[in-house]
């Protein structure tokens, strides 16, 4: 789609359109350019309206959301895409695999990062929260490896871009579910290697803790009219640089007393 074929159009058929070409990008497993080349005034609130018609592709073929996954949450990441700010995508029911977990065929350039997740006990909504109530609505934490996925060429993108793509969400590897009572939200900790190379994370990486993160989501949620559900699963972050999942190859993520995480390319 040409930038001129859809200079005119009403908002919501060009959110449409532009979901739909990410959508078959990730069914024919071929990357596409930069929806920002043909589209530079792209806002983020047209990013965010085409990750909203993106999941509602997710919804006809029968998938349901789950919870959402944070992106930019380091302050060097943001630092190296030039953005001020993170963003979230919506985490679908059949992105989840268990440990020891396989690359998926549909997977263009996987990348493999390890988050902590955490899962919320009640609703929570609007601006005002603060963090002890966030950390209270907390009820399990679980260690993760996120699979993220671009559907653009070369893993290259702007910030509205990857907002667009539901922040290169693909998959994740979920751990077991532990009570989240008396964590220490900064502290938690991970070593990711593949056996050549090993990286060293820490939860503080995630925007000071995971509860901050939440708290951001909550937020940002709560701008754009809508709530974090009761039951939600939240992936908060990457607490190191991703690794390439190529096949053959072994990711591990050791988090320490909440468990190891393998996946195979």
């Amino acid at each position: 789609m040409r930038r001129e074929e859809t200079k005119g159009r009403p908002a919501e058929i060009r959110h449409q359109e532009l979901a739909r070409r990410l959508w078959e990008a990730r069914l024919r497993r071929h990357p596409i350019r930069r929806l920002t080349i043909e589209w530079p005034d792209m806002t983020v609130d047209d990013a965010y309206a085409i990750q909203d018609q993106l999941i509602e592709f997710y919804r006809v073929a029968g998938d349901r959301p789950i919870g959402f996954k944070l992106g930019f949450t380091s302050t060097e990441m943001r630092r190296a895409m030039g953005v001020q700010d993170p963003n979230y995508g919506i985490l679908l029911a059949s992105m989840i695999q268990p440990s020891p977990a396989q690359a998926r065929k549909e997977w263009i350039h996987p990348r493999v990062e390890p988050e902590i997740a955490v899962r919320v006990g009640r609703e929570l909504s609007g601006s005002s929260l603060n963090r002890a109530q966030v950390a209270a609505a907390i009820a399990a934490v679980a260690p993760a490896l996120e699979i993220v996925d671009s559907r653009y060429e070369h893993f290259r993108f702007t910030f509205l871009d990857n907002t667009a793509d539901n922040s290169s969400a693909a998959g994740f590897v979920l751990g077991d579910w532990q009570d989240a009572s008396g964590v220490d939200w900064e502290c938690l900790g991970v070593t990711l290697s593949d056996g050549t190379q090993e990286y060293t994370g820490f939860s503080a990486a995630v925007m000071g803790s995971p509860v901050a993160a939440v708290s951001w989501l909550v937020g940002e949620l709560a701008r754009r009219g809508r709530f974090l559900p009761a039951g939600s699963v939240i992936l908060t972050g990457g607490m190191t640089a991703p690794m390439t999942l190529s096949p053959g190859n072994r990711i591990e993520g050791n988090f320490g007393s909440l468990g190891v995480l393998v996946i195979h390319g």
